[in-house]
Order: structure tokens, then C-alpha cells, then sequence
């Protein structure tokens, strides 16, 4: 059976499995997750983690995250690190901050010697297009002190379509920008008045001109978002079919992270709109919501890229699914051409090699760090062979739904089947459950299975207690 057929006939199945796996899960954006990594780390650790990565390959290819933290306004479902400002000198003063932590890096790579090897810049947020034409000339100046621009295979922003127009948008194609990550959400309009993030699917329509789909040549972005507010898989049906018709070039379709106690604006939505309470879709109502978007990106020719993400069978990152170099990270799916990111920004986070590091979240910490010459770390952690043989393991089932034995065992040198004993036994349940199929060598994930794919991983995590 097919994927296709099989989506619509697998809903009592759904309904069994989400009850019984109704809990939260990691994503596994990384392994180990973040709650585990240590606050000890310091601007001293990574030096050394920075070190650590050019020791054993002064050429890594390497992707700049460059974190612009403030919006305009506050979209309810938000989990990114973000500040609400109208007030554009608040942003000035924070790229003067900015441009001294890229002067660290500077500093650092000149004092080893060291000519790193970005070839690629992702300029996230907050909403990166808050930048006036100006200050983006300024930090494309500065970033320059950093990284040879001319050497970029992909320079790609995020952008709110609510804040740019075609002209905004070649500026940044004349600035090297050729991909761009459009906010979508939902294009309901009763979803968008719950989430505050009104924006009529004509406004990026009109924003996706045939003249501007051609100077980003690394294609087009959309991000939506699945368990918001008064979602149902009648609406989502509706949201999925514009998006086909305005045919972005790759789909990211993640599930709300839905954390109140962390960020309060989310409890906003289920206040709900006009005074009238509304809930959130419950696990299985989400389940069956994004096996409708599922179904419709199918249909329309997009391949699954991974657990959440989509793309067109001739995007270059469905061509590395294909031949299994897709990366994926807290960005997104990529092709491949890098497997390590320095982060700056507070909030940012960098992975390199064997280090994990994220920077301070309160600005006033991140300006005073920076200020003072020092990283401004947060946390960081050193992966030991264990959670690197981990590591590869969850990537691979959570990007490609498929495990071959024989690869983990030749890179680490280990009997895998004598190294997860207990890991295999407990997956019996899961054949069971048609999640998983095992062979002597190999462990696939189902179509069906592929919606549960964490779970399956969570087995693999040896910081967890299993349920």
C-alpha cells in the first residue's frame, strides 16, 4: 500500500496511538536536548569547543546564524526569542552589541591562525526585515570581517510578509540574499485573528511575483505551523491548497510548541478572540490535521523531507534525501554542504563537532558579556562517544525513517545489536504496533510509524526515563 492510500485509512489506528502516546516528546533538534546541557559552560569552554573543531579541520564548511530578536508585534503562538519594540533605536543599539560579538570571532580567528569556512548565512529572528536598508548594509559590512561572501553557496532570511515589499525584497537579492523563509502560519483567517498574525494569502501572492521568484535561485520558504488555535483538518485542507497554488519551493510544517510557563503571550489563544474561549487541538486532533496537509503536499508532488518538512522532488535538499547527505537542525532540512553552525545573538546556539553552546537569553547579560570581551554563553556540553553514536542513530531514523545497522558499527567500531540489546527489545511493541519493521540489520519506520518517529527515538535517548 502506498503512502498516499494509506493516509486514509489508518484513523483508528491514529486514535489508539495518540491516546496511548499522549506525551510530550522531544523533536530532537538535538541530541542530548538542551534541559541536559551544562550551565557551567563558559566563553573559556568555547574557545576550546572553537578550537576543538578547527584542530581537526581548519576547512569545515560552516553555517552563520545570525540572530535579529525584535518584531513589531507579538504573535500569540511565538516561541522564538523575540522583543516587542516600535522604537528603531532599541534595534540600533542592539547591532552595536552585535557587531562586538562578530569583533570576538574576528579577534579569535586572527589569534589561531584560522580562516573559517562559511558557506552559508541564515539571518533568523524576531523578524530580520525589521532592519532598515542601512543598518542591513552595516551588518553585511560587518559580517564581511568574518566571512568572504563571494565563497556563499546559500544566504537566506527570514521574513514576515506583513513588513517587506518587492522592492525590500530585491535589496536583498542585490546583497547576496537567493533564499528567502516566508511566515506563513495559517492563511485561515480565524486562525490568524486567534494567533494575532493577520495576513491574507494575497499579500504574499502579490510579494511572489514571477520577477522575484527568479533572483532568489535557491528557492522559496514557507513555515506553517500545526495545532494552533481552531485548526481542523477541514481548515488545514483549505490553508494546504493555497499553499500548493502559490508553490513554494520547500514546506516546513512544525507542531506548535505550546510552553505558557515560559512564554505567557501564548496563553492569549486560549483566551481566545472577542472574549470567546478556544483550545488548542488535542494529539490526535493534531495527528489528523497534519496527515490532511500530508495527503494534499503528496498529491501535489512535494516529497517528505524528514518528520516535518517538505519540498519540490527537484529542490536540492529533496535530492539529498534521496541520497541521504540531508542535515537537519533547528533551522530546518538541509542539503547537506555543512554539518556545523556558529550562532550569534543572544539565544543563539552553535554546533561544532563534539560541542554543543547556546548563548545568554536576557540582553542586558548578553551586552554586559560581549562588552567585557567574553562569549556570552548560557550552556553548552561535550558529547561523549555514547551520545555521539546516539546522535547519528536518532538523525537517522528521525530524517530518513531508516537505520542500517552496519553504518553505526563501522564508524564507532561497536556489535550494535549487543550495544542497544535492551534498546531492540524494546521495540517489540512498537512492530507490534506497526510503528517500526525490524530485521536482522536494519530498523524502518512505517508510513504509519513515521508520525510516532520520536518516540521511537525517545527509546534511543539514554537521558530519559522511557514510559
Amino acid at each position: 500500500m502506498n503512502q498516499l492510500s494509506s493516509i486514509s485509512n489508518i484513523r483508528d489506528t491514529y486514535a489508539v496511538l495518540a491516546k496511548k502516546y499522549n506525551y510530550d516528546v522531544f523533536m530532537y533538534t538535538e541530541y542530548p536536548h538542551k534541559s541536559f546541557w551544562s550551565e557551567k559552560f563558559s566563553d573559556k569552554d568555547f574557545r576550546f569547543g572553537l578550537k576543538s573543531l578547527f584542530s581537526k579541520d581548519k576547512n569545515t564548511p560552516l553555517l552563520l546564524y545570525v540572530h535579529i530578536p525584535y518584531c513589531k508585534k507579538q504573535c500569540f503562538y511565538c516561541t522564538c526569542h523575540t522583543m516587542i519594540t516600535s522604537n528603531y533605536e532599541k534595534v540600533k543599539n542592539y547591532l552595536s552589541f552585535l557587531y562586538l560579538e562578530i569583533d570576538l570571532f574576528r579577534k579569535f580567528f586572527e589569534e589561531n591562525s584560522i580562516t573559517p569556512n562559511f558557506t552559508e548565512i541564515h539571518i533568523g529572528g524576531g523578524s530580520p526585515n525589521i532592519l532598515e536598508e542601512k543598518e542591513f548594509n552595516q551588518l553585511i559590512e560587518k559580517l564581511k570581517s568574518i566571512v568572504d561572501m563571494q565563497k556563499l553557496s546559500e544566504f537566506s532570511i527570514e521574513v514576515d510578509p506583513r513588513e517587506v515589499n518587492t522592492e525590500k525584497l530585491k535589496f536583498y537579492h542585490s546583497k547576496g540574499v537567493n533564499r528567502l523563509s516566508f511566515g506563513i502560519q495559517d492563511v485561515d483567517l480565524n486562525v490568524q485573528k486567534a494567533i494575532n498574525r493577520i495576513q491574507p494569502p494575497e499579500l504574499v501572492e502579490n510579494l511572489l511575483t514571477p520577477e522575484v521568484r527568479k533572483l532568489f535561485e535557491k528557492g522559496i520558504n514557507f513555515d506553517l505551523l500545526c495545532g494552533l488555535p481552531l485548526q481542523s483538518p477541514e481548515s488545514i485542507r483549505r490553508t494546504f491548497e493555497t499553499v500548493v497554488k502559490l508553490s513554494p519551493d520547500r514546506v516546513c510544517f512544525n507542531y506548535l510548541h505550546y510552553s505558557p510557563k515560559f512564554y505567557k503571550h501564548q496563553m492569549v489563544m486560549i483566551d481566545g478572540c472577542n472574549g470567546r474561549p478556544t483550545k488548542l487541538p488535542d494529539l490526535y486532533e493534531r495527528k489528523m490535521i497534519f496527515a490532511e496537509a500530508l495527503n494534499i503536499l503528496l498529491n501535489n508532488g512535494y516529497v517528505r523531507t524528514g518528520y516535518d518538512h517538505f519540498a519540490k522532488p527537484d529542490d536540492e535538499v529533496a535530492k539529498a534525501m534521496n541520497n541521504k547527505t540531508m542535515h537537519w537542525n533547528a533551522l530546518g532540512v538541509t542539503s547537506g554542504r555543512y554539518s556545523d553552525v556558529i550562532g550569534i545573538g543572544p539565544h543563539s546556539w552553535s554546533t561544532m563537532g563534539d560541542y554543543y553552546s547556546q548563548n545568554v537569553y536576557e540582553l542586558p547579560l548578553y551586552e554586559a558579556a560581549v562588552a567585557k570581551g567574553e562569549f556570552p554563553m548560557y550552556r553548552g556540553y561535550k558529547l561523549n562517544e555514547d551520545d555521539l553514536i546516539r546522535r547519528d542513530l536518532i538523525k537517522a531514523l528521525r530524517n530518513f525513517f531508516f537505520l542500517d545497522f552496519n553504518e553505526i558499527e563501522k564508524k564507532y567500531n561497536i556489535d550494535f545489536k549487543k550495544y542497544f540489546s535492551k534498546e531492540i527489545i524494546s521495540l517489540s511493541e512498537f512492530v507490534e504496533e506497526g510503528i517500526v519493521v525490524l530485521s536482522d540489520k536494519t530498523i524502518r519506520i512505517t508510513e504509519l510509524g513515521q508520525q510516532f518517529v520520536n518516540v521511537v527515538c525517545r527509546y534511543f535517548d539514554n537521558y530519559i526515563k522511557k514510559a
